[in-house]
């Protein structure tokens, strides 16, 4: 079907062999190859519907993607492979959950557990309720993976947390990381203003965040993104998909949907690309993906983006040891820890870093 995970194909970015793929090596991590992330991963999806239990006892139902030993709904977690990072992801006003069927699928097969909460979906929603249970799926499936007989026992890691979300969901996903301290990453798609703002949210969101839009976006403007952008105080990019439109985000067509100039399977292929190579970097911690993900798009890659870097160069919102031993292990050359941009990491970039250094 239109968007499904090999519903079309990207050339891959280039991944040289640069102090990325240094770090990576210092750090026992493989380099990463010339893989089109866009296409599925190593893992086998699978889909099922949990009931997620609220803090004050309350339950709502959320629809998870995750890695399985068989692609059957309802198959077997495969936890031989995990322990796995754990995302909440929001729909949009109004979209049931199975429009985001190919994506969460596509993430499980690159090693994520993925819940959907199916919560506000009429017409008159609450964000500051549906950010509480991206928060709160969250909080659920960490438990789990601690609850002996639990599906979930040993195969979740509930200290990676990231939020995703399109639209509305993409605001909540932001008015999450804004209230959560525990969640490490953001990747909002074409992410609505909400009630509270997700753009005075965005002042206290300090981990990695990517915002991806659509240049041709006619229900979200994709100007709404630029003031998210300026506020995030972490790592941050804005990456505008040339021709990419508000429904591009989905599996399928819904009423006042609008459209774009190149189609939706290949705009799903560069959204699966790029949400994927920016959580394998900062959920999963492969620091081999960083030439991917900072280095500027080539023509191929059918998109413009804007990068801002800070001292936090794991992006968990903390700057320490961990960002002070990525720095060394490029030392003197270009890339990952080059802080002031000018071509090499040197004594100028770790005056930055130590200046900004978390007590």
């Amino acid at each position: 079907p239109p968007g499904a995970p090999g519903g079309a194909c990207l050339a891959p970015r280039p991944a040289p062999l640069g102090p990325g793929a240094a770090a990576a090596a210092l750090a026992g991590a493989p380099a990463a190859s010339a893989q089109d992330l866009s296409q599925p991963g190593p893992r086998t999806p699978a889909q099922r519907d949990v009931t997620v239990v609220r803090a004050n006892g309350s339950s709502f139902t959320a629809t998870v993607h995750y890695p399985a030993i068989a692609a059957q709904a309802g198959a077997p977690v495969d936890a031989a492979n995990g322990p796995y990072a754990i995302i909440a992801f929001g729909h949009g006003f109004v979209t049931p959950v199975t429009q985001y069927a190919s994506t969460g699928a596509h993430l499980a097969s690159w090693g994520f557990v993925v819940l959907l909460p199916q919560t506000q979906g009429s017409l008159f929603p609450s964000h500051a309720a549906f950010a509480a249970d991206l928060r709160s799926s969250l909080d659920w499936m960490a438990a789990q993976g601690g609850v002996s007989g639990s599906p979930w026992a040993g195969a979740v890691d509930g200290s990676r947390r990231g939020v995703m979300g399109h639209s509305m969901g993409g605001g909540c996903a932001l008015l999450a990381a804004d209230a959560d301290p525990s969640i490490r990453v953001a990747v909002p798609f074409s992410a609505a203003e909400t009630n509270p703002s997700s753009t005075a949210a965005c002042q206290g969101v300090g981990v990695a965040t990517r915002i991806v839009v659509g240049s041709q976006d006619t229900i979200v403007a994709p100007s709404t993104n630029d003031p998210m952008f300026a506020n995030l105080r972490g790592p941050a990019q804005l990456v505008s998909i040339t021709g990419g439109y508000h429904c591009g985000f989905i599996d399928g067509g819904i009423p006042f949907c609008d459209s774009g100039s190149i189609s939706r399977a290949e705009q799903l292929a560069i959204v699966r690309r790029e949400a994927t190579e920016f959580l394998l970097l900062y959920l999963s911690g492969d620091a081999a993906r960083w030439d991917p993900v900072w280095n500027p798009p080539g023509p191929a890659d059918g998109i413009t983006q804007r990068s801002r870097q800070t001292p936090d160069l794991d992006g968990n919102g903390r700057v320490d040891g961990s960002d002070l031993g990525i720095m060394l292990a490029g030392w003197g050359g270009p890339g990952r820890g080059d802080l002031d941009d000018d071509g090499a990491v040197t004594g100028a970039d770790l005056g930055l870093l130590l200046a900004a250094w978390t007590p």
